[in-house]
């Protein structure tokens, strides 16, 4: 007798992630951060390697009370994971298992998309708006869970915080999920987020380490959320799936807000070089407030392989939901002269 998978697992299909390889100027697919981490979280992991032959705190208790400290809430509202698609997939099967319904943006986050195929539940796509989230039609949706990544991935644009509190109070989802991974690039994060929100009730916020504290290889990232809905998640996860090294790493990346502002101010003001010189050879891309840029190009392939060609690897927008666009992110000041120069021999 064979055993044979879940029928729905073979229909699901797997992630597809950017290539790697390429040094740090050129790899400009994934929006890592072209800065680094802070120089003091190299210093924290050497100091925690001397005790890794001890589990790690599976409650990342530390780490916890400096991010309630840091966002205003109680430890308790906080669950760290193995990066935020961990907790997605926590969220899938702690309240979307045997036939629960996702609404979400489509194109979304192929994560959310991914958890809950995975679990038995089904995806109600809501299409984009001039690449913005339709928050209204997505509020009338009756489901399970919402999904609103705010900036949205791949486009980079958003909804305001009075348009996701709007949301918030009149959708017919029974839960809301909050996906806050580049809510440090924008203009203003205090006024994009909607952690000031949570007394509302009924949601929650992703927040993630890989991306403005450049911690992507150490798969680290957290969930403030009611209490309750944090009880649960630490029910059906393993115990010890956040590393000791990620933990000291991420509190001393959380710590130093120097690093932080010096990787914001880089990603803001190369975002707009990006976007100019794009516009100059007469694109049009949409307007992010992330640390990339996505822009819909003639021939997708054409272009990926004119990039490559300048050692610039970009993400090709077929993979992100997006056919007949390229996505970039945003370079180092090395990077960006290469960039530029790809850019403007681009054919078109």
């Amino acid at each position: 007798m064979t055993l044979a998978p879940r029928p729905w697992i073979l229909d699901v299909p797997p992630y597809v992630p950017g290539v790697p390889g390429g040094d740090e100027d050129g790899s400009l697919a994934s929006n890592e951060s072209p800065l680094g981490a802070s120089p003091e979280v190299g210093v924290s992991i050497a100091k925690a390697v001397d005790n890794i032959h001890r589990y790690p705190d599976p409650l990342a208790t530390e780490l916890r009370a400096a991010l309630a400290a840091h966002h205003g809430v109680r430890p308790e509202q906080i669950l760290v994971g193995n990066g935020s698609d961990e907790l997605i997939m926590l969220l899938a099967i702690g309240y979307l298992a045997q036939g629960g319904q996702v609404v979400c943006a489509e194109p979304a986050y192929r994560i959310d998309e991914i958890s809950t195929q995975l679990v038995g539940g089904t995806v109600h796509g809501v299409p984009l708006v001039d690449g913005v989230h339709d928050l209204e039609t997505m509020a009338a949706v009756e489901a399970d869970v919402a999904y609103v990544v705010n900036p949205h991935n791949p486009t980079g644009t958003t909804r305001s915080r009075a348009d996701v509190e709007r949301f918030l109070r009149t959708r017919r989802a029974r839960f809301a999920i909050v996906d806050e991974a580049y809510i440090d690039f924008c203009d203003d994060p205090a006024e994009a987020s909607a952690i000031g929100l949570l007394p509302l009730g009924g949601f929650a916020v992703l927040r993630t380490f890989s991306k403005v504290y450049g911690l992507a290889g150490l798969r680290i990232g957290y969930l403030v959320a009611p209490a309750e809905v944090a009880d649960v998640l630490r029910r059906v996860r393993t115990p010890f799936s956040v590393n000791a090294l990620a933990q000291a790493g991420a509190l001393a990346a959380l710590r130093d807000r120097d690093h932080l502002e010096l990787v914001r101010r880089h990603a803001l003001a190369a975002r707009e070089e990006l976007t100019a010189e794009l516009r100059a050879i007469g694109l049009a891309p949409y307007a992010s407030q992330a640390n990339f840029v996505l822009v819909p190009v003639p021939d997708e392939a054409a272009a990926a392989e004119h990039f490559a060609r300048h050692e610039v690897r970009v993400r090709p927008g077929t993979a992100l939901g997006m056919p007949g666009h390229v996505r970039i992110s945003v370079p180092s000041a090395r990077g960006m002269v290469r960039l530029r120069s790809a850019i403007r021999t681009l054919p078109r």
